[in-house]
């Protein structure tokens, strides 16, 4: 035959006795200490001066289309700014978020990026479309606010990134090589040309 204390007491603590009580109420607690801690972080991490570079970064480049503009302009320096303003990407990713695959996936959209800005005019203009700054941008975002469906996505991708990264530093060497080799031929004949007169 059961306690009827015992049984009074389970009623009140929703049929757990005091004991399995107390054990609820600390994971509650844990629970709640790690999701403070987790939105202190965040917090932390958007009053950082690298991560809001990266917004500021983000915008200027892609939502007001500097990037495009300044390699239509200034073919070649475009593609170097590009790669300077992802520094702070970068630096957020490795030293902040601590993520390999997030490294990777914005270098990837970083080497695409100037992949598409080595061929003038046509990159400046399919520039427009893929924003590089923007993508690496909401990936950070999506770490640093614990986007499950982000951080998965950037997860199961890594392999294809790192793949991706060494296959995109093989074509912008070989479109360089081949660029430096015309302009090369260009120019040597030009020099041809004028010693012969």
């Amino acid at each position: 035959m059961s306690d009827p204390k015992v049984s009074r007491r389970r009623r009140e603590n929703g049929g757990y006795d005091v004991k399995e009580q107390q054990e609820i109420e600390k994971a509650v607690a844990k629970g709640e200490e790690m999701e403070k801690k987790r939105l202190e972080k965040i917090e932390s991490l958007k009053k950082d001066p690298a991560y809001s570079a990266c917004e500021t970064i983000s915008t200027m480049m892609d939502k007001y289309f500097l990037d495009p503009i300044i390699g239509f302009f200034a073919p070649g320096v475009g593609d170097v700014l590009g790669l300077v303003l992802t520094v702070p990407f970068l630096y957020v990713s490795i030293t902040k978020i601590k993520s390999l695959p997030l490294t990777l996936a914005i270098m990837f959209n970083t080497l695409l990026d100037v992949l598409i800005g080595t061929f003038p005019y046509i990159g400046d203009f399919l520039d427009i479309f893929h924003r590089s700054h923007k993508k690496n941008y909401r990936l950070l975002t999506g770490f640093v606010e614990g986007d499950e469906e982000i951080k998965s996505q950037v997860n199961r991708d890594a392999v294809k990134c790192g793949v991706g990264i060494i296959i995109l530093l093989v074509l912008i060497g070989a479109v360089f090589y081949l660029l430096f080799t015309v302009l090369g031929s260009f120019f040597g004949g030009i020099y041809n040309l004028i010693l012969n007169r």
